[in-house]
């Protein structure tokens, strides 16, 4: 009794471990699904840019708590992106649309593995439940009433 006892213990604990994993996953999948998106914002706005046919067109630019200043693009043949670390460049509109897409498909390959690798982790505590559940009742079957 006191082995089985010692089983589902081990068996909680790592159930524990797993969800705690199966958490951080699902929470750098959020993150990673809020940085891919926000790319795709990002090439989008430029692809409807290179549309637009006045010279110095008006936009808002957002300034925080949901205001915004009226401004024009002087330049609309050439986007400043983020290459990381702190670093931007200036890049004509296709070729900052090229870089965005390949920054999306990246996103996408690191979406893909991060759902791969939490549907493994579902599994593997689908598992343990199971082993958990079977161990209870046989230790349920070796209880007996006396009369």
């Amino acid at each position: 009794m006191a082995e089985m006892n010692e089983q589902l213990e081990r068996l909680a604990y790592e159930y524990q471990l797993l969800q705690a994993q199966a958490q951080l996953l699902a929470q750098n999948l959020e993150l990673l699904t809020l940085g891919r998106n926000e790319f795709q914002a990002v090439k989008e706005t430029l692809e409807e840019l290179k549309k637009v046919e006045e010279e110095k067109p008006e936009i808002l630019v957002p300034i925080g708590a949901g205001s915004f200043l009226k401004a024009h693009i002087d330049d609309k043949e050439n986007a400043i992106v983020s290459v990381g670390a702190g670093y931007a460049i200036e890049k004509n509109l296709d070729d900052a649309v090229r870089y965005l897409e390949e920054r999306i498909k990246e996103y996408d390959e690191a979406i893909a593995k991060t759902q791969e690798a939490l549907r493994k982790l579902e599994g593997q505590l689908g598992e343990l439940a199971q082993k958990a559940q079977e161990l209870q009742q046989r230790q349920a079957m070796g209880f007996s009433v006396k009369k």
